[in-house]
């Protein structure tokens, strides 16, 4: 949880600092070099280097590589969560949320791709997991919140894994649709 919490943080101070650009500087590097390398053998020498940035510099905002792509993944939510705030005060229906979460997630697909195509599919889960817990001030004092906040989750999750691997063919307001289709089923059939 500490680095849930390192990643709360930085996200709330970045937006007004030089931080932002040290640390987006930092993110577009390991991404370019994810391009061409595979996760576990680019060094944050070469991050480093890429990126334009002093090793105090990198070390002031992460503890290692893999904190790169949890603040990233971490700011993604939280960016959510702004959008559905900001833009969407009155309407905090499920079809709100969940266009907005995929109008993100398509936003940085090309970065998802890179970090599924790495084997990492794993850690966004658990990036999602955590920045949704930390974001939404989620605790687990109540049994039946903790599944149903898991399940949302698991479900949002395999739908923009299932929409990226198909190409993202459809609006984020065509798989909302669809999505609702999908919870609203009866006797588990689908009906066009």
């Amino acid at each position: 949880m500490e680095s849930v919490t390192k990643a709360k943080r930085l996200s709330q101070i970045i937006n007004n600092s030089s931080h932002k650009i040290v640390i987006e500087s930092i993110e577009e590097a390991l991404f370019t070099l994810l391009e061409s390398k595979k996760y576990e053998e680019i060094t944050i020498s070469e991050i480093i280097k890429k990126a334009g940035v002093s090793r105090m510099g990198f070390y002031r905002n992460y503890s290692s590589k893999e904190d790169v792509l949890r603040l990233f993944v971490f700011r993604g939510f939280d960016e959510v969560i702004e959008s559905i705030t900001k833009e969407r005060e009155l309407d905090f229906s499920i079809d709100s949320i969940i266009n907005t979460s995929l109008t993100s997630f398509m936003k940085y697909s090309k970065q998802m791709k890179l970090l599924i195509s790495n084997n990492l599919s794993y850690l966004l889960y658990n990036y999602y997991r955590a920045a949704f817990y930390a974001l939404y001030d989620i605790d687990d004092s109540s049994r039946v919140k903790k599944y149903y906040y898991s399940m949302f989750l698991g479900e949002i999750y395999a739908l923009e894994m299932a929409w990226l691997e198909g190409g993202l063919k459809e609006t984020p307001e065509e798989l909302t649709k669809i999505y609702k289709k999908i919870i609203g089923l009866n006797n588990n059939k689908i009906k066009d």
